[in-house]
């Protein structure tokens, strides 16, 4: 089954050469254009291309950088190290790629993941048992992302601004029962979700992240579910009166992306064994920028999941060389935000050509 990008290329593609080759004189006018359409058509395979393979030559040209940099980082362990790293944002950016192709965002994970930690701790030292205490903390993440969903779609409102509000209010509740401390989990086995590792190497944060994504990725690419995802992004009405349950669509990614984060929250509350209520600030803005670091863009439409594997990979990689280099920890923020204006640019370059 061919990609939503390619149908959409093919389509605009068979339109336009419809709609500009009249039926009478034919052949005339196809001789006369044949080679302008020719080329035309090639610019347009390499510029699509180009495109969707510039995330993974950046990664490359980071990979290089990094060898010359030290002699530590192409390590086997170094690498691993790496994709532990990066597994619990890889796993909000997931659920953030579902809400980029529909042309949505959620700024709330920021907060949405500790607050699950902070639940997840709090039932732990009120008495409940891991498994009670961890199903809650899933169900309040995705809680949150489900608020999300239908204040959007009942207020039509801009998404930013509702899950701003969201953030501040989730960011609240959690100083409130925390009282600005940090709460530290009772249950020695809970530290194995963030901690443990397969055959003594991989840990189960990364097989958690990266199983996710091909599964999402499956259901992007092969089910009328995600397709209507991606109609979602490219044009909202005309999916509507065809059928589509925009509504329904649009809730459910919020919800996601809501369950994601508290995926996400408790496995880096598992890692630290402690949480409180700034535990994830920034990576609200962090997944964003994975996201379309990765290859999917900021106007919906497009994208996926193994793409997001590579962007958050990126992030990685740079944070993993700066540290090598001994940059120090404001200037990593600067480089972010760099980052972050060169991948809106490319993004939006891209879009209008």
């Amino acid at each position: 089954m061919s990609s939503p990008e390619s149908v959409q290329r093919s389509i605009k593609a068979d339109s336009a050469t419809e709609s500009s080759t009249p039926s009478v004189a034919a052949p005339a006018v196809r001789r006369g254009v044949g080679i302008p359409e020719a080329v035309s058509r090639i610019w347009q395979r390499v510029r699509v291309s180009a495109q969707d393979q510039v995330a993974f030559l950046l990664m490359i040209l980071l990979i290089i950088a990094g060898s010359l940099m030290s002699d530590v980082f192409l390590t086997p362990r170094n690498l691993l190290n790496i994709l532990w790293a990066v597994s619990v944002l890889g796993i909000v950016a997931l659920g953030q790629t579902l809400l980029l192709i529909t042309c949505n965002f959620d700024m709330s994970v920021s907060m949405v993941v500790p607050f699950v930690g902070i639940v997840t701790v709090g039932l732990q030292i009120a008495g409940w048992g891991l498994w009670p205490s961890m199903l809650a903390g899933l169900l309040a993440g995705t809680l949150v992302g489900l608020l999300n969903g239908v204040i959007v779609v009942l207020t039509k409102a801009n998404p930013f601004l509702i899950t701003l509000g969201t953030q501040t209010l989730v960011y609240s509740v959690a100083l409130i029962l925390t009282q600005a401390r940090t709460w530290y989990a009772t249950i020695p086995e809970f530290n194995i979700l963030g901690r443990g590792q397969l055959f003594g190497f991989l840990h189960y944060s990364v097989l958690i992240f990266l199983g996710l994504a091909f599964i999402l990725e499956f259901v992007l690419r092969r089910t009328p579910h995600g397709r209507y995802l991606y109609v979602l992004g490219l044009n909202e009405e005309a999916g509507r009166l065809s059928g589509v349950p925009v509504s329904r669509i649009k809730i459910l990614a919020f919800a996601f992306c809501g369950f994601t984060a508290g995926l996400a929250g408790l496995i880096m509350t598992s890692r630290l064994n402690s949480t409180y209520a700034s535990a994830a600030v920034g990576m609200d803005f962090d997944s964003i920028i994975a996201v379309v670091l990765g290859g999917t863009s900021l106007f919906g439409g497009s994208g996926g999941t193994l793409r997001t594997i590579i962007g958050v990979v990126m992030l990685g990689i740079l944070n993993n060389v700066m540290v090598l280099a001994d940059v120090p920890y404001e200037a990593q923020w600067i480089a972010k935000g760099v980052v972050f204006l060169l991948v809106v640019w490319t993004d939006t370059f891209f879009r209008r050509r």
